[in-house]
């Protein structure tokens, strides 16, 4: 390995570029990361980087270094606060695909979640009530009553609430127990109260 990465890795390890500081990352759902947890993942980061250097005889630069502590704090669950907007439509990718790995699934005792579809800052949700047609439904009070609920419970669950605070748009799709359209709303963060 070239000496000047060793120097310049040792430089950025002992300078603390990379090292996390007490209130600079997050967890993936936005909230706080102790230092001593965000540290513990560092540590771990810096070994697996500082292995793959050593057994591929990489010669990064600092910027490297950097995006790959990143990375790894990332696949980890950390992000650095002041990043968070810019990964959020990955983090809405990530929970689409979440998602779909269980669907279908009941969300109460006549709504089943069928699908989530996601596009960068919007996840759009397909949901079937399966004891109702579309005619026996009264839309105005459907379209009353239901968007608030799932604004309420959107806003007050903090991984979805991180994702509304971040521009990202719930898109709600109803169908009936034949697939006839129901309804469809948006929650975005100016459904919560604040």
């Amino acid at each position: 390995m070239k000496q000047s990465l060793w120097v310049g890795l040792s430089a950025l390890l002992l300078g603390g570029c990379v090292s996390p500081q007490q209130d600079a990352w997050v967890t993936i759902n936005g909230i706080s990361a102790t230092a001593e947890g965000a540290n513990d993942v560092s540590t771990q980061c810096q070994n697996a980087i500082l292995a793959k250097v050593e057994r591929e005889n990489i010669d990064a630069t600092p910027q490297e270094w950097a995006e790959a502590m990143d990375l790894c704090m990332l696949s980890n669950g950390l992000v650095r606060k002041d990043d968070l907007y810019e990964y959020t439509p990955i983090l809405v990718e990530a929970t689409a695909r979440r998602i779909n790995s269980d669907v279908p699934v009941m969300v109460d005792d006549v709504t089943r979640l069928d699908l989530v579809e996601n596009d960068r800052r919007t996840l759009r949700f397909y949901h079937t009530i399966l004891d109702d047609l579309v005619e026996d439904i009264n839309l105005d009070q459907f379209n009353a009553v239901v968007p608030k609920i799932v604004a309420k419970n959107s806003c007050s669950v903090r991984p979805t609430a991180v994702l509304l605070e971040n521009d990202v748009v719930f898109r709600y799709f109803y169908f009936d127990a034949e697939g006839e359209k129901i309804s469809d709303f948006d929650v975005d963060i100016s459904d919560c109260e604040p």
